[in-house]
């Protein structure tokens, strides 16, 4: 995965909300126009849009009756792309989740060295460390937009062998996340 610019929290909220609003007002109107819209945000978040994926991963991880199934790790993956992708909203929705992970690219002998390339404060850390944990994330599962915004739709609601199996997956990637903060933007 490459490097992507951060898009700053109020912007993405701020679209976040215009969104989530929009789909569920569509919803309650007809399934015919939530169909229409979600379809819109899904074909932009297909395209890698970061504030989307977002949007779309939001809808996943609470389905709407009768309308979009609950799809924890539907969800999941399309926070980790938004995440990737560099939106701190997504980044910080995502923290405690990856805290461990944080802890372990903080407590490593390259850390010091990661800090000054990248010029790590505790004012951006969890926006930086996070893009990084979320970048290796998506590169170990092979994540791709395009084919998530295309994939089968399923009712698959959390379930602790889910969220286990993720788990080991994130535990797995500190080396990966490591060498992608020493890597100079």
């Amino acid at each position: 995965m490459r490097y992507y610019d951060f898009i700053p929290k109020a912007v993405a909220l701020k679209q976040f909300q215009k969104w989530r609003k929009d789909i569920n007002a569509a919803a309650e109107k007809s399934r015919a126009e939530f169909q229409e819209v979600f379809s819109k945000a899904l074909e932009k978040a297909g395209k890698g849009d970061a504030i989307m994926l977002d949007v779309v991963g939001y809808f996943y991880s609470r389905g709407i009756d009768d309308m979009l199934q609950e799809d924890y790790l539907k969800y999941m993956y399309y926070e980790f792309l938004a995440a990737a992708k560099g939106n701190i909203f997504a980044i910080e929705k995502l923290q405690f989740f990856l805290e461990y992970t944080y802890e372990q690219i903080i407590e490593d002998k390259a850390y010091d060295q990661i800090a000054l390339i990248k010029q790590i404060s505790e004012y951006n850390y969890v926006a930086i460390i996070g893009q990084a944990i979320c970048e290796a994330i998506v590169d170990k599962l092979d994540l791709d937009a395009e084919a998530l915004s295309k994939a089968r739709d399923a009712h698959a609601p959390y379930k602790s062998e889910t969220f286990r199996d993720l788990r080991k997956t994130v535990d797995s990637i500190v080396p990966a996340a490591i060498e992608i903060l020493k890597v100079k933007d």
